[in-house]
């Protein structure tokens, strides 16, 4: 089975490809910080500059590589039994002198080699940083152990859930966003607040449990070392080992409950092969839960709206008892966090940090909470998306819907307003959250609370210091959010539609889809920032097209928009003005992506079901 699935993606061009540009974007990267002015070949160059260049461009590349499995493994995962049964040779691999274990090792195997081999295809890159020193031999070999292990973990359980057909696909994509939340989430709460409840540079309970934590108490050992053996002289053995070695803590319980999920699937894999149906009335037996008979199902009516597809997507998408509670679940833990926020804030709880106020750590604390919300709703449009049309080719139920009086204007408009309208409870909690801190700031102003403002200090032509007390974030902080992260969203969702018409499968669609959507933010945010800073006016529109930065300019424009110390309400303006061009800039995008797929859209639709 390996040999087969080895054999059969390595005649793919676009595995070719993948491998092609990733070890294109590790080749540039190193290049550029070998010869960035100032560490590399700026002028004179010595051994020192090249081995601090080389440490810096490790430590990027590592934690990368994790971020990187992390988002790609579960998705090369999601066919792993998937695609047996879609391609109908799933029952006949039931019928082989195969057992289960070696029909689950194979397909684990057989996936989880191409991941393992794009991470080791930049293994001789790493060994030229070696040469200049500031690399360790062992900081390598933790750094691809790391990876390998997440990538091991995160391929078991997302075969796990296709062996179990527990949701298909859209558990795997939920998945992968529960895992993004869990990296980003559980590395804030151990920066943030269980650093400063131990021991100073000491690792935490949480630093095994998390691969970046892991990397960081590996390559950061100054900063972020274990505990000393004399404070853990009177615990348990395993207590020990758990707090003082980390990393073969963690490689430990990443092992052991990855070999717990491939047992678990082997002795499962042929009552779930017998059919869904059966499996799941047994589960429901053994929990005492409902099992619904062959007698008439009855509900009551519901009214559609003028666009059925529009409403079958809002309606119907998370109907389960699963989808409603991770999105009532998602807003109420949002809301919540910065209502908690600005609790901490308030009754000054919040960590101390060297060199910071606490108005600074707040700004940052909520640019961080932000930014994670903004990166799940984003990567759940994206995967919504990418499998809307996807799936229906798939299951067949595009055929029947191309015999309806349907135009291709009315489905595709249908799709992206239903999931708009889907999305719009996720939508609320980020703007939620800074219409609360805008009120809050406006109630303390007028009450007098002196956290309801912070210092901002300039210095003007003649060298005297000018100390301004604006409010913590702007009142109109919250409609500028609105007006950038709804039509963002929505050309998430023309992105994700667009090659969901385009590819054959869910998965094509949902790598190109996250890939260029995430190349894009990164590039207008690297561009945008700088330009906010530097250049007035125009600065904060670039800017305002690029979410992750675009969220610090929001929060907190004094230090993010050049000049607008000196004059706030020139820079007020422009932040309006930047708010309102993105949002007419992002719509006029959607609506030529909107155009353009409905002229194609009849010929895409043959072309790929065979008919064109």
């Amino acid at each position: 089975m390996v040999v087969r699935i080895v054999q059969g993606g390595s005649n793919r061009p676009r595995h070719l490809w993948v491998r092609m540009g990733y070890l294109g974007a590790l080749t540039l990267l190193m290049l550029v910080g070998l010869l960035w002015p100032g560490s590399g070949m700026g002028g004179e160059v010595s051994l020192t500059d090249l081995a601090k260049s080389g440490t810096w461009i490790f430590a990027i590349i590592s934690y990368g590589q994790v971020l990187l499995v992390c988002l790609l493994a579960p998705l090369f995962m999601a066919g792993a039994i998937g695609q047996e049964r879609a391609g109908q040779t799933y029952n006949i691999l039931l019928t082989t002198p195969l057992s289960n274990l070696q029909i689950v090792l194979g397909s684990l195997g057989g996936r989880l080699f191409f991941v393992l081999a794009l991470l080791l295809s930049g293994l001789p890159l790493f060994a030229v940083l070696l040469i200049f020193g500031g690399v360790q031999v062992w900081s390598v070999v933790v750094s691809f152990s790391v990876a390998g292990c997440t990538a091991l973990m995160v391929g078991t359980v997302a075969v796990t859930l296709s062996v179990l057909r527990a949701g298909g696909r859209k558990a795997v994509f939920s998945f992968v966003i529960a895992v993004v939340a869990y990296l980003v989430g559980a590395y804030l709460l151990d920066t943030v607040l269980l650093r400063r409840l131990g021991p100073p540079k000491t690792t935490t309970w949480l630093t095994a449990l998390h691969p970046l934590l892991v990397l960081e108490a590996s390559l950061n050992s100054a900063n972020y070392r274990p505990p000393a053996p004399e404070t853990l002289a009177d615990a348990p053995g395993l207590v020990r080992f758990y707090m003082a070695r980390p990393f073969a803590a963690f490689a430990t319980i990443s092992g052991l409950l990855s070999l717990a999920q491939i047992f678990f699937c082997a002795i499962v894999l042929r009552n779930v092969g017998q059919g869904e149906g059966r499996f799941m009335r047994w589960l429901k037996m053994q929990f005492r839960l409902p099992v619904e008979t062959g007698g008439e199902r009855r509900r009551p009516a519901r009214r559609v709206w003028a666009n059925p597809i529009a409403w079958r997507e809002a309606a119907t998408r998370g109907g389960g008892a699963a989808g409603v509670f991770a999105r009532w679940g998602f807003a109420a833990v949002g809301l919540m966090l910065g209502a908690a926020l600005i609790f901490l804030y308030h009754i000054d709880m919040l960590p101390k940090l060297p060199g910071s106020s606490s108005d600074e750590v707040f700004h940052g604390s909520l640019t961080a909470l932000l930014v994670l919300e903004v990166a799940i709703i984003t990567l759940v449009a994206l995967f919504m998306s990418a499998g809307c049309v996807s799936r229906e080719r798939e299951d067949g139920t595009l055929d029947l819907l191309l015999t309806t009086p349907t135009t291709p204007r009315q489905y595709i408009w249908g799709k992206l307003r239903g999931l708009v309208s889907f999305l719009s409870l996720l939508l609320a909690v980020p703007v939620l959250t800074v219409a609360m801190v805008s009120v809050y700031a406006l109630v303390g102003k007028a009450v007098g609370w002196e956290q309801a403002t912070f210092h901002v200090a300039t210095v003007n032509n003649y060298g005297a210091t000018i100390v301004g007390e604006p409010l913590l974030v702007l009142p109109e902080a919250s409609v500028q959010l609105a007006l950038m992260l709804v039509p963002f969203i929505a050309l998430c969702l023309m992105a994700g539609m667009t090659w969901s018409i385009k590819a054959k499968g869910v998965l094509g669609a949902v790598i190109t889809s996250v890939a260029i959507i995430g190349g894009v933010s990164l590039v207008l945010g690297f561009c945008g920032a700088s330009a906010a800073s530097n250049i007035p006016i125009v600065g904060p529109v670039i800017n305002a097209f690029s979410p992750a930065t675009n969220l610090l300019m929001i929060v907190n424009p004094w230090e993010s928009v050049g000049g607008f110390i000196e004059y706030p309400g020139a820079g007020r303006v422009s932040l309006a003005v930047a708010a309102l061009i993105a949002a007419l800039g992002y719509s006029a995008i959607v609506y030529a992506m909107l155009r353009s797929m409905v002229k194609g859209f009849d010929h895409t639709v043959r072309k790929l079901s065979g008919t064109g």
